[in-house]
Formats: C-alpha cells, structure tokens, sequence
C-alpha cells in the first residue's frame, strides 16, 4: 500500500517495476502510454492565486473601499437626482452598490464601511425605497 506523506506538484505518472507489478496482478488499470501533466500544473497555481486573493485581508479591504466609494457617488447621484425630481435610476443604483458592499478586515475600514452603508439606508429610508 502506498501511503501519501506530503503534498507535492504534479508530475507524470511513473510506471511501478516488475516487482509492483507482480504484487497488484489481481488489477491493473489501464494508463494512456504517455502522460502529459503540463498544463494542468501551470493551471493549479493560478487557481490556488485566485483563492488566495478572495480570502487575504488586503483585497477585502480594497473591495471594502471600492464598494464604499460606489456607495457614496450613488448618493451624490441621488442629490443631483433630487434637484431634476427624477431619482429612480439613482435609487435603484444606491440599493445594489449597498448589496454589493463586501465586509472590510480592518477594523476601522469596517466602522467606516458601517458608517457608509447607514447613510445609504437612511437615504432609502426617506424616500421610501426599503
């Protein structure tokens, strides 16, 4: 039985000697003769980047600032919508800037993006949009 120890890349798959062969007689499945692993080794780490950047604090911070700063020219849009009494369109954009908000790990980013995001629903709130 071969037993895993540790993680490693990928690498092409490496036929057993006679002896390994002997000892797994019962079953034995078919490989293609030729294994090619590149590819998917240049696609693993670009992935396991990709996961990285979702979950580190730097990028939900910027996202955090990012969705904030929507959040706030929403509402300016909503001032100037106000001044020509057609803030439909300014509404409905202040209402997905807010659900697209993404929680900061900075802990003042964070009461910022709150501070932000009450704003937002106060503005709502008065014209009857929640």
């Amino acid at each position: 039985m071969t037993r895993v120890s540790a993680l490693s890349g990928v690498a092409p798959v490496r036929s057993g000697g006679t002896a390994a062969r002997a000892a797994n007689a019962g079953f034995t499945p078919r490989q293609p003769a030729t294994a090619s692993a590149g590819p998917v080794s240049a696609v693993i780490p670009a992935g396991l980047i990709a996961l990285q950047e979702d979950t580190c604090p730097q990028h939900r911070d910027r996202s955090a600032r990012r969705g904030g700063e929507r959040v706030l020219g929403a509402l300016g849009a909503i001032q100037i919508a106000t001044l020509s009494e057609d803030g439909g369109a300014a509404l409905a954009a202040l209402n997905d800037a807010i659900a697209t908000m993404t929680e900061p790990a900075d802990p003042v980013l964070r009461q910022i993006i709150v501070a932000i995001r009450l704003r937002a629903k106060v503005e709502l709130a008065r014209r009857d949009q929640i």
